[in-house]
């Protein structure tokens, strides 16, 4: 697995709705202890509206020999307890290539998707408005990382769909620690409009995930790891 697979991977990467709830966090990401990257992601919600925003870099030494960078926002709101969105943006700058998608939904099925600059057509390319049950990354990413109630934390499964790709994000069953932890094992799993090379070079992805005590009762995401074939590639909340 590539560093650039292992970044996104992470990236792309369960809580009860309350009436108002704001979360901000940092996160390094890194292999083998070197820090690779950072990630920063906010959320507000009011009601059952919520919206969320996300930037991401390489840095250090994979920042010297990787250019990467990422920005995306989503907007959506809770139903019967899980999000559903509205829209969701993204740009992503990969080596001075700069490409943007813009999703809007209507219900959990994609109603319109717009690339800046416009895409060829690939063979491997699959019609956004034929899938349903599906959601951004985002409010995926955002459901997952917020602080919850101890008995929301893991068990979830979230089918995502960013404007080319379908991909599913599973988290298993909770285990829990003396400590207060809560640890589960998920993973990412690619599953429609990539490429034969892309699918073949590692369908799914490992994740472990670490929830740990926020001090008012609720747990939060501390730290994912994902195996490489270079190590461990961790996420950790600063």
């Amino acid at each position: 697995m590539t560093v650039r697979s292992a970044f996104a991977a992470i990236l792309i990467a369960i809580a009860l709705p309350a009436a108002s709830q704001d979360y901000d966090a940092n996160f390094t990401l890194s292999l083998r202890g070197i820090t690779g990257g950072e990630i920063g992601l906010s959320g507000r919600q009011q009601g059952p509206a919520y919206s969320v925003a996300a930037e991401a870099k390489a840095t250090g030494l994979v920042g010297s020999l990787l250019k990467y960078g990422y920005e995306g926002r989503a907007n959506g709101q809770y139903v019967s307890g899980r999000p559903v969105s509205q829209s969701y943006s993204e740009l992503e700058d990969d080596d001075g290539e700069r490409t943007q998608a813009e999703v809007a939904f209507r219900g959990t099925r994609p109603a319109t998707v717009t690339f800046t600059p416009p895409r060829d057509p690939q063979d491997h390319d699959i019609e956004p408005t034929e899938q349903t049950g599906v959601i951004d990354p985002l409010s995926a990413l955002f459901d997952v990382m917020r602080p919850t109630e101890p008995g929301w934390a893991c068990n979830r499964r979230y089918e995502l769909f960013d404007g080319r790709h379908v991909s599913r994000l599973t988290l298993g069953q909770p285990e829990t620690g003396g400590d207060g932890t809560i640890r589960c094992v998920g993973e990412y799993r690619r599953i429609a409009g990539y490429s034969p090379e892309r699918l073949a070079e590692r369908p799914v992805v490992r994740l472990d995930i670490l929830y740990a005590p926020t001090g008012s009762g609720a747990v939060a995401v501390t730290e994912v790891r994902s195996p490489t074939r270079f190590g461990d590639a961790v996420l950790r909340r600063r």
